[in-house]
């Protein structure tokens, strides 16, 4: 049987390799190495051993994953055929995997354009700041987050409108930034994005300095003290299952997240609910006042947060808090330009609410929204739009890219 650590080793070697695709843009050469190695990545993969079509992997010694493998499996399949056939071929696999794709290319589109003019290829009067999630936004779900290695094609794409159409750039994640996190799984080239982890506490920016919003003391001391805890716990065999499923662990900066469950229900609830009580009563004894600590179970992630002080309460740091710190901190320019914030959650409704008021343009685009959140998108910023899902999104960014280029670099 082979197994999750198999499985995070080729995405290290898919991350490599498609960072040398990304970077070389219009440059052919290599093209057929690349496509090589890409397929042998993929053929080695369809190679392990599956149960009704499904792979079963090892997770630790005491665990096991049951899953199609689809989002990776489905963005090597992309690559393959954006760099052997090129970016038409690609569209064409993207509109037969999403339903209604050129109608709600096209509505996004003229969006866009509306927001951003195509008024020439490198003119920056009308350059926005970009401000993105990730996951669900920009990039596909993955059921693993060590797996969600983002994808040549779409490196390339929003590259292209970032470098054509924002006078910043910055992908804003939850996620943690290095350890197996944000910058770990992106392969955009250097210098075009800035990278905001920890919901926007800790960043990277385009020439790769690095900062984070203080933390109190006492608040880190006792974060300190519960991650040592966390690691210990799973070090141990029989929880050793949850540091390589879903969310895996992930320390991140001023909070912590580990999984208790994935998208493929492999840990029974028996379990999964006992290592719940076991991060719980952790919690308990490190901080039992429960001063600096709160604990938020998803069902599927333990989320372990620090509160934070406001004026009139005590909430959780959230997105919006982070593009302030990441707009005096970088200094991004929010009150001066327009503002394009994408996102998919509530979790991303904070930053829509930030650009609406530190922007006298801005645009809140959502992917995949209900109801519900589209109506809380609207409250946040009145001007709001919203798509289907991430390759439309990334399409569209695409093609508002390609209008202001001069030439084609189709690969």
């Amino acid at each position: 049987m082979n197994s999750l650590e198999q499985l995070y080793a080729h995405m290290q070697q898919l991350a490599a390799l498609r960072r040398t695709i990304a970077a070389g843009g219009t440059n052919r050469s290599g093209v057929d190495y690349n496509l090589d190695s890409l397929k042998e990545v993929r053929d080695d993969i369809l190679s392990w051993p599956r149960h009704n079509g499904r792979f079963v992997l090892r997770a630790g010694s005491a665990g096991e994953v049951v899953s199609g493998l689809d989002y990776e499996l489905q963005e090597l399949e992309r690559d393959i055929v954006y760099i052997g056939d090129g970016e038409s071929a690609l569209l064409q696999m993207l509109r037969q995997q999403n339903p209604g794709f050129d109608q709600g290319l096209q509505q996004l589109e003229q969006q866009l354009r509306g927001f951003i003019p195509a008024d020439g290829a490198d003119s920056r009067s009308s350059a926005c700041i970009f401000v993105t999630d990730r996951d669900g936004t920009v990039n596909n779900y993955c059921g693993r987050y060590r797996s969600s290695v983002q994808a040549a094609y779409n490196a390339v794409f929003l590259t292209r409108f970032a470098r054509r159409c924002c006078r910043r750039s910055v992908i804003l994640s939850s996620a943690p930034l290095t350890n197996g996190g944000l910058i770990d799984v992106s392969v955009n080239p250097e210098g075009v994005f800035a990278y905001a982890g920890s919901k926007g506490r800790q960043y990277r920016d385009e020439r790769g300095n690095s900062g984070a919003l203080a933390i109190d003391q006492e608040q880190q001391r006792v974060l300190d003290r519960f991650n040592q805890g966390l690691q210990q716990l799973v070090d141990q065999e029989q929880y050793r299952v949850f540091a390589l499923i879903g969310s895996s662990l992930q320390f991140k900066f001023g909070q912590t997240t580990v999984a208790r469950q994935d998208v493929e229900q492999s840990i029974p609830h028996k379990h999964s609910t006992h290592f719940l009580q076991a991060v719980t009563q952790l919690v308990r004894q490190i901080d039992p006042e429960q001063q600096y600590l709160r604990i938020e179970d998803t069902g599927k992630d333990i989320e372990i947060l620090l509160t934070i002080d406001s004026a009139a309460d005590s909430r959780d740091f959230d997105k919006g808090d982070g593009l302030v710190f990441l707009d005096n901190e970088l200094t991004l320019g929010l009150r001066h330009s327009p503002v394009l914030v994408c996102g998919d959650t509530a979790s991303d409704v904070p930053m829509a609410r930030v650009a609406a008021q530190r922007s006298r343009h801005s645009l809140a685009l959502f992917v995949g929204a209900d109801s519900e959140l589209q109506q809380a998108v609207c409250s946040a910023n009145s001007n709001a739009s919203f798509a289907a899902s991430p390759d439309m999104l990334v399409a569209a960014l695409n093609r508002i890219g390609r209008s202001k280029e001069q030439g084609s670099d189709d690969v």
